[in-house]
């Protein structure tokens, strides 16, 4: 294991996690990977985001409000180029709708139940956040979504990802999405007390405004690093964790230069 005297420039990766597997995505390439059946397999293709290379460009796309644009048009992109998490965002979007309606239904029959269901339909970012956890923890999403944590943060660690460094990491990621969760739910609160419809666009702006100001305060990290902890991560198990590990470093390989054609792995008994 290359250690601490590894020096060079590490470079930055993320990734989404999936039901069945994760998408990692570097400067220039991005991998989705599976497990089916005894195989692991990794699909490796030049990555879907659009780079700013002109110096005035990249300085404007910094500025307030249009960084805000082109975080949430990068998020975009990457929810698209996944066809599963592209069906899953709309499952979900038509699940909360249904929620929302439903407890809009239920609201009409009075006393404390229909006071229940009013509640639930001027809020219904509560449930739906409750739903959400419970599916996190109880499902191999939040086992990936602790996996994809651990192979990034071993190779930010190490200048490489091996199984045993992988697993010696920590799952807790500074840089993971749930850390602006929180202004996400600050804002979807604050909904049913606006009543304009522009704020239903205007909340996204906030929400990363909000994220870029005070996203590296002692106080949000803490908040998200408690989130990922104990709501949207889980400790992976081995199965989850190669999964990870071979995509890792099969990114890697495509990123410096070193990528083959092979899209499938064969996964033996011990990694």
């Amino acid at each position: 294991m290359a250690g601490d005297a590894v020096k060079e420039e590490r470079m930055q990766f993320g990734g989404m996690a999936r039901w069945d597997g994760l998408d990692l995505f570097g400067p220039n390439y991005m991998s989705v990977a599976y497990r089916k059946g005894g195989e692991i397999h990794v699909q490796v293709e030049p990555s879907n985001i659009p780079k700013i290379e002109n110096p005035l460009a990249l300085k404007i796309s910094r500025l307030p409000i249009v960084r805000s644009v082109f975080l949430w048009g990068r998020l975009l992109i990457q929810v698209v180029g996944s066809i599963w998490t592209l069906v899953f965002f709309a499952a979900t979007m038509a699940v909360l709708w249904l929620f929302v309606r439903l407890m809009e239904f239920g609201s009409g029959g009075g006393g404390a139940l229909g006071g229940l269901f009013s509640f639930f339909a001027a809020f219904p970012i509560l449930p739906i956040l409750l739903l959400f956890f419970a599916g996190m923890k109880l499902s191999p999403i939040g086992r990936y979504h602790g996996a994809e944590h651990k192979a990034v943060a071993a190779y930010e660690k190490y200048g490489e990802v091996t199984m045993q460094g992988a697993r010696s990491s920590s799952r807790i990621h500074p840089r993971c999405g749930t850390n602006i969760l929180v202004y996400i739910v600050l804002a979807a609160l604050l909904d049913p007390l606006i009543a304009w419809w522009g704020y239903a666009f205007l909340q996204f702006i906030l929400i990363s405004e909000a994220w870029f100001v005070l996203g590296q305060t002692r106080p949000s990290i803490a908040i998200g690093n408690l989130f990922q902890r104990y709501l949207t991560t889980t400790e992976p198990r081995r199965a989850e964790l190669e999964v990870a590990v071979e995509s890792m470093n099969r990114l890697l390989e495509a990123e410096q230069g070193r990528a083959g054609d092979e899209k499938k792995v064969q996964v033996p008994a011990r990694y």
